[in-house]
């Protein structure tokens, strides 16, 4: 074989692994589908710098559940870096045509949270209960979260129908007026006295 055929091949044994290198990393990017965070969940979740270290105060899975009346519960999971608490939560319904609505009624006490522990706002039963008349599944709303330290998360949340079977579970904390009541007093039974062994 002479020089300038081996160079020939030589050539496009380079072109070839040039175009193959290039056809490979063109899939390598910055802005990857697999570099994109994804919470696979129907809430959206909010990320607030938070303590020393610019430590993130995350809020996952934030929505509200609520029925055909607009009564309805706030739903979300929150780990915070250091102790705090979420002391008010506030917000707006959105109509139909996505203008802001009527503002929500919100009740419920705060929730403790301490460092590094996830605080489920559903669990026992919900902390926060919600009402506006605007406030139907399948529309969002506006929330602000209000904690302790002064930080704020705000989003835009959806609101799901307590009827889905996913949130059937779900329960609002119990009310004065629906405590149970108190049953009449039954009338003492004599309680066994022991006998002496001899």
């Amino acid at each position: 074989m002479d020089s300038s055929t081996r160079r020939r091949r030589r050539a496009a044994t380079i072109v070839a692994a040039g175009i193959g290198a290039s056809l490979l990393l063109t899939g390598c990017g910055f802005d990857m589908q697999t570099l994109q965070a994804y919470t696979p969940a129907h809430g959206v979740s909010i990320d607030v710098t938070a303590g020393e270290n610019s430590r993130q105060l995350k809020v996952r899975n934030l929505l509200i559940v609520a029925d055909d009346q607009g009564e309805g519960i706030l739903s979300a999971s929150i780990v915070s870096p250091v102790d705090d608490e979420l002391v008010r939560v506030e917000g707006a319904a959105h109509t139909m045509d996505n203008q802001v609505g009527s503002p929500l009624t919100v009740t419920g006490s705060p929730v403790e949270l301490t460092a590094n522990r996830l605080a489920v706002l559903t669990d026992p039963t919900a902390a926060f209960t919600v009402s506006s008349p605007d406030l139907q599944p399948g529309l969002t709303v506006d929330l602000k979260l209000t904690f302790a330290s002064g930080l704020e998360a705000s989003a835009i949340a959806p609101v799901m129908s307590a009827e889905d079977p996913v949130y059937g579970a779900v329960s609002a904390a119990p009310s004065a007026a629906a405590s149970p009541t108190a049953s009449p007093a039954a009338s003492p039974s004599p309680s066994p006295t022991a006998t002496p062994t001899p």
